[in-house]
């Protein structure tokens, strides 16, 4: 209740509107992203990028339910195919487990968190599962992060004057430094070879020097997971911030739409949260949209995926008369299109529909 006392408490002036725009899923877009540039896997970086923009839980839902989603489908039917399963009972079990495996908590501590998502540590291990056949890499990428925490003491940091660039530089230069990322304890032989045969711990078993030995996390190891996709989903926001409110000279300035002054309200997680008169909202709108979905030059990507030079992420939008989530209505903005080659063009809306939006949001936000 408090929450949204305070939320209704942010209203707009008699002639503004306060807007919203999000980006959609980028931290795990930006998982996606690592995949690729850790050297995990192209392909299943790909993957897993699209699946983040059409559904990720719909997808682990429908590969739970036996009836995986076919990739070959264009972005648009994949998104339509996947949408009805937010409506399994299911569903929510399983974008709990998403969100927690992605950043490495325990079936355990999965139960202990949700405890009425899943019966019991058996079901929680079994969604999991599922999680991992529709994102095989993300087990991969785990490892390769923390075993990089753990032999130089640091993620990221940037690419330091003569010296050539490695996959674990920062695209933004951010570095952090972690002191307790995982241990080794011996295993016996009859354990090392069950995990050996687990899709699920194959990974966390060990021979050195003839010995097995278990790797165990320590207090740092789900921080190092953590790090990247966050840490870079901050400084796309905060590049984007430069973009709209930095340069007065700039096209895209919109640091003196509220009256001369700033229309910026706050920052907010992944989006940003402003003031706008109703004279320029459909105007201000349509420069955050576009300058949120630019390509980031920071974040290039193979040409063989088809989606131009550099990563774009998608955004979504919402106005209303406050802050309060019963007064805030979303606003129709042209989605990514990825199914595109060649080079980074103009974003096109999908229908004629999406592109009377794009051309005229202020019917929208009233």
């Amino acid at each position: 209740m408090a929450a949204a006392v305070g939320a209704e408490m942010i209203s707009a002036d008699v002639s503004c509107t306060i807007a919203e725009i999000d980006f959609a899923g980028i931290e795990a877009v930006l998982t996606g992203w690592c995949f690729y540039q850790h050297g995990i896997s192209s392909d299943q970086a790909r993957d897993y990028i699209r699946l983040a923009r059409c559904g990720m839980h719909g997808a682990v839902t429908a590969c739970y339910l036996g009836v995986p989603a076919d990739l070959s489908l264009d972005d648009a039917k994949l998104m339509a195919y996947l949408t009805p399963f937010k409506e399994e009972t299911i569903y929510r079990s399983v974008k709990a487990t998403v969100h927690a495996s992605a950043y490495g908590m325990s079936l355990h501590g999965m139960l202990e968190q949700f405890p009425e998502l899943y019966r019991d540590e058996a079901e929680a291990r079994k969604i999991q599962q599922f999680y991992h056949q529709v994102a095989p890499a993300l087990p991969q990428w785990h490892n390769a992060v923390r075993k990089q925490a753990r032999e130089v003491g640091y993620l990221g940091g940037p690419t330091l004057p003569g010296a050539a660039p490695s996959r674990w530089d920062h695209p933004y230069g951010y570095r952090h430094w972690f002191w307790d990322v995982l241990s080794y304890k011996p295993a016996d032989e009859v354990t090392a070879r069950k995990w050996m045969a687990s899709a699920g711990w194959k990974d966390r078993i060990v021979q050195i020097h003839g010995r097995w030995f278990k790797i165990v996390w320590g207090g740092d190891s789900k921080r190092t997971l953590a790090f990247y996709p966050q840490s870079i989903a901050a400084g796309v926001l905060k590049a984007a911030e430069m973009a709209l409110f930095a340069d007065p000279e700039s096209p895209d300035f919109i640091g003196d739409a509220y009256f001369g002054r700033t229309p910026l309200l706050g920052v907010i997680h992944d989006s940003i949260l402003l003031h706008i008169p109703l004279c320029c909202a459909d105007r201000i709108i349509e420069i955050v949209t576009r300058v949120m979905q630019a390509p980031i030059a920071e974040l290039p990507i193979p040409d063989v995926w088809g989606w131009g030079s550099h990563l774009r992420i998608g955004v979504d939008a919402k106005a209303g008369r406050d802050w309060s989530k019963s007064a805030m209505r979303k606003i129709a903005v042209p989605r990514l299109e990825f199914s595109h080659a060649g080079a980074d063009s103009a974003m096109l809306p999908r229908e004629e529909a999406d592109r009377e939006d794009w051309d005229a949001l202020a019917r929208r936000i009233a």
